[in-house]
């Protein structure tokens, strides 16, 4: 009987170990939220959809995407910090909500590193240097040449103080040690400025600029990440020419601090099954984005050395919210 018992106490053990700490807990039970801090179509509502219902079809339950704009996303990120840290309400975060407003707003009510629990990095897209066609400039080198020649004389654009846009370029010019003048925008007319040379440069996105470039409409000078990106082959990478430069968007998968790591560990390894997925996979990269999960370890890193590296560009290009 004694031996009886052993094996069945194994037996139940392995069970356990198979099914993962969260599993075993019976999670989930019901519907999970996914607040994602922006308007539905935007970038991140887009992503989350496609992988919520990857999840959802793993899990065997609903993925709600819940859309909470305002405030650049800081409404909704700090709907997710002061919930109940179960894993039924998760935040799809992004470097605005999590890296760069605490360094330059003074009044968020919660702490973007510090209240969540890093589930994994879900996907990156790099940004691209573009320039109007008439600037007389074709390569990263030659563009740093230019602008030391021509200080504050040439005019770069960004969807506002404290954008991805404009930080990326901050760090361009800190980094080249060269000085030019940025042009806030609030609306569309940032692309068609550029096109019509009322500015000389801009930092853009990815999925955005693309199609100027093909059209030739703008000129392509380099790509904001460590290597080639595949939308833009022939355009080699800024770091290449400045060391190290990278500058791009991203989404994190995050919970409120304090969720089991069990749910943790749970939800990661769903959303690295979801992103293997063809059709997941396939609806990122239609979107420029690059599927990209780590372990809940790594994002955390991830997050620290991006909320550092931004914290020194707002310091030392004295950056301040209007």
């Amino acid at each position: 009987m004694k031996r009886r018992s052993i094996l069945k106490m194994a037996g139940a053990a392995a069970v356990a170990g198979a099914t993962g700490p969260a599993r075993a807990q019976g999670y989930p039970s019901q519907p999970v939220r996914v607040v994602v801090p922006g308007p539905p179509g935007n970038a991140l509502d887009s992503l989350a959809r496609l992988m919520c219902d990857a999840m959802g079809k793993s899990l065997h339950t609903t993925f709600l995407v819940d859309n909470k704009a305002g405030a650049s996303g800081h409404i909704g990120a700090e709907f997710v910090a002061r919930a109940k840290p179960d894993g039924y309400t998760l935040v799809f975060g992004s470097s605005t909500t999590h890296v760069v407003s605490p360094h330059i707003l003074t009044d968020l009510k919660y702490k973007p590193l510090d209240d969540f629990d890093p589930i994994t990095l879900v996907a990156k897209v790099a940004n691209v240097l573009v320039c109007h066609p008439e600037l007389p400039v074709k390569t990263v080198r030659e563009l740093i040449d230019y602008a030391k020649a021509n200080p504050g004389k040439l005019s770069f654009g960004s969807t506002g103080i404290g954008s991805n846009l404009h930080l990326g370029m901050e760090l361009f010019m800190i980094m080249t040690g060269t000085s030019m003048q940025h042009v806030p925008y609030s609306s569309s007319a940032l692309q068609l400025d550029l096109i019509a040379g009322r500015i000389q440069l801009l930092l853009d996105n990815m999925p955005v600029a693309v199609p100027n470039v093909r059209a030739g409409k703008v000129r392509a000078l380099g790509v904001a990440s460590l290597e080639r990106q595949p939308e833009l082959p022939d355009v080699p990478p800024i770091a290449d020419t400045i060391p190290g430069y990278e500058v791009g968007a991203w989404g994190v998968l995050m919970a409120p601090k304090g969720t089991p790591p069990g749910i943790i560990t749970t939800l990661n390894q769903t959303v690295r099954s979801a992103l293997a997925q063809p059709e997941v996979r396939d609806g990122f990269l239609k979107q420029s984005f690059h599927p990209a999960p780590m372990t809940p370890e790594e994002t955390a890193a991830f997050m620290r050395r991006e909320y550092d590296k931004w914290a020194k560009v707002v310091r030392e290009a004295n950056i301040k919210a209007n």
